[in-house]
């Protein structure tokens, strides 16, 4: 007899915490919204559903009351935007004590978090020239944030300020990679993004991590980020292009643009099949080094290539035959290896990095 009741007892407890949960969205919202009309912005709604879809791809008439999280390629980024406040959030909590906050902004105190917001709103909603030097000369964080989430190529200080910041592969979130690629908004939707590669060129072992990354993970992208299989094809072979660009004679021996077009074929070789059904995308470098490949391979043809198998999901390669031995680098399940010597319970292989050491034989399939 007591489970109706139970059950009336936590919908209202439910409906009680969702309305508490309204409330202090509210409160934060017109604290947020009066800071930033006290530092003279204002948005209107046209400019917001104008920028909103032009930018960044957002229908202002498919939000929901409250703050939205602002997703990239069906990615949770670090920001959520608001149709009642007209502005962007950065973070995804509720701040913290709100009646001091209110308290500090009422009394002209400096708070950090709301300055870098108000800067932010500024440079999107307004394009504010102030705005956008102070951030491409102290904030490159957000600058490249801007440049790379958010599209906001119209200035290029803050653009060189970003892609200056642009080092280290392994500290990009994975709700910002596809964003080095394409643009995220519906009117260049997958559009290769030329500006920002071209800009990073110079950055090859940031290219080359992005390139590998888009050929290993092609398929997951399709069904995880919703990007269409040839976008990511076509994706992949202008990256390959864009390391040849600008080069005559490239030495395939030592070449890092080769050893990348030599590393993807190795271990997808239905893009290669692929960029030749699509005429290498007019791309001509592509073309020719994927024919010298070709060439090469036919010379090569007696190589023996094996897939390494570790349920650890990497295996080391070691300088010698035995556990002991130094590790000269981890190769992960599924990558490809050259097989030089198979005899005995350790093969001697060269990795796709060209790195030659030992694996014990129980990790590697052959083909």
């Amino acid at each position: 007899m007591m489970k109706p009741f139970l059950i009336l007892f936590s919908l209202l407890l439910f409906s009680c915490s969702g309305k508490q949960e309204e409330k202090i969205v509210e409160k934060e919202t017109e604290i947020i919204g009066s800071y930033l009309t006290h530092h003279k912005f204002k948005n209107t709604k046209e400019n917001f559903d104008k920028i909103n879809v032009d930018l960044l791809g957002i229908k202002t008439d498919k939000l929901q009351d409250g703050y939205n999280d602002i997703l990239i390629f069906n990615e949770a980024t670090n920001y959520q935007i608001s149709k009642e406040g007209k502005y962007i959030k950065i973070g995804n909590d509720i701040l913290p004590d709100l009646d001091n906050v209110k308290a500090s902004i009422n009394s002209n105190q400096k708070h950090p978090y709301f300055e870098e917001l108000l800067t932010l709103n500024k440079i999107i909603y307004q394009n504010d020239l102030t705005s956008i030097l102070s951030v491409a000369t102290k904030n490159p964080d957000l600058a490249t944030d801007l440049v790379v989430l958010f599209n906001y190529e119209k200035n290029e200080a803050l653009f060189n300020s970003a892609v200056k910041n642009i080092e280290n592969w392994d500290d990009i979130e994975q709700s910002s990679r596809l964003s080095f690629v394409f643009y995220n908004n519906n009117t260049n939707s997958f559009k290769i993004r030329e500006k920002l590669l071209e800009s990073l060129k110079s950055k090859d072992s940031f290219l080359y991590a992005l390139t590998t990354y888009l050929a290993d993970n092609k398929d997951n992208i399709v069904k995880t980020n919703g990007i269409e299989h040839s976008s990511i094809e076509k994706a992949i072979a202008y990256l390959l292009q864009l390391g040849f660009t600008g080069k005559e004679n490239v030495d395939i021996q030592s070449d890092k643009s080769y050893l990348l077009l030599n590393n993807v074929y190795i271990s997808h070789p239905e893009l290669k099949k692929s960029f030749q059904k699509n005429n290498y995308y007019g791309y001509t470098s592509l073309e020719k080094y994927s024919k010298d490949y070709s060439l090469l391979q036919e010379d090569n043809q007696e190589k023996k290539y094996s897939t390494i198998v570790d349920p650890d999901g990497f295996t080391n390669l070691r300088k010698d035959k035995n556990t002991t031995a130094q590790i000269l680098q981890k190769i992960k399940t599924g990558e490809q290896v050259e097989v030089l010597d198979q005899n005995g319970d350790w093969w001697l292989v060269v990795s796709k990095e060209g790195k030659k050491g030992y694996v014990h034989k129980s990790r590697i399939k052959s083909e």
